[in-house]
């Protein structure tokens, strides 16, 4: 049987598992001290923990600074809250006793409420005139005789008279209004006074006197 000092001392074999539990035997002290030496160092900072500090009571800013509201987006359907409705008083319909006072009559619209009837102006009518004009009956009797001494002298001539036509329809009064010569006019006046014969002016239906105006021409190729 071998001794201890011959198991050490036998020979120089390499025994590996030996060599690593020497190396972690000897590390693990230092490791462990190297350690401790750092957390020691560190020192901790303090955790600044964040506060809010309340601001005094302000007033608030003027409406002119007050940001106004952003609107509606389109397409955005805006709530509106339905108004709630307003309570009608029940109405006392219970019959009073009290008689209603007596109605006063006004003025009936349209009609006049003066008792006077209104006068109505009546229009007045005009006249009716009607002009005095040659009866028929004596057409063939306006044409007086030529004058023997102008039909002789061979001359022809107009004579323009104005006569005043009497109700019975004769020729009251005769005047000169224009004449080629006095023979002519002489022979013209005699022929009116004697043998013209006209209807009569009439006012509304009752005969008038009226000047009439009336003009001859004696011509010898109508002889």
């Amino acid at each position: 049987m071998a001794t201890y000092g011959d198991r050490y001392g036998a020979g120089p074999a390499f025994r590996p598992g030996s060599m690593t539990l020497a190396l972690a035997t000897t590390a693990l002290p230092v490791l462990a001290l190297a350690m401790g030496l750092q957390i020691s160092g560190v020192t901790e900072s303090p955790t600044i923990l964040n506060t809010y500090t309340v601001p005094p009571d302000q007033p608030p800013p003027p409406p002119d600074r007050i940001p106004p509201k952003s609107p509606a987006p389109p397409n955005e359907i805006v709530y509106t809250p339905p108004i709630a409705p307003v309570p009608i008083p029940p109405v006392n319909l219970t019959p009073t006793t009290s008689d209603p006072p007596p109605l006063t009559p006004g003025p009936v619209i349209g009609t006049n409420p003066d008792p006077t009837p209104a006068v109505i102006p009546t229009p007045i009518a005009k006249p009716v005139m009607i002009g005095a004009f040659v009866d028929p009956r004596y057409q063939g009797l306006l044409q007086p005789p030529y004058p023997p001494e102008e039909q002789r002298a061979g001359n022809s001539g107009r004579v323009v008279v104005r006569v005043l036509i009497g109700t019975d329809g004769r020729v009251k009064q005769i005047e000169k209004v224009s004449a080629a010569s006095d023979a002519f006019y002489a022979a013209t006046e005699r022929q009116a006074l004697g043998k013209w014969r006209f209807k009569p002016a009439t006012q509304d239906g009752v005969p008038i006197e009226q000047w009439k105006t009336m003009s001859l021409r004696f011509v010898l190729n109508e002889q």
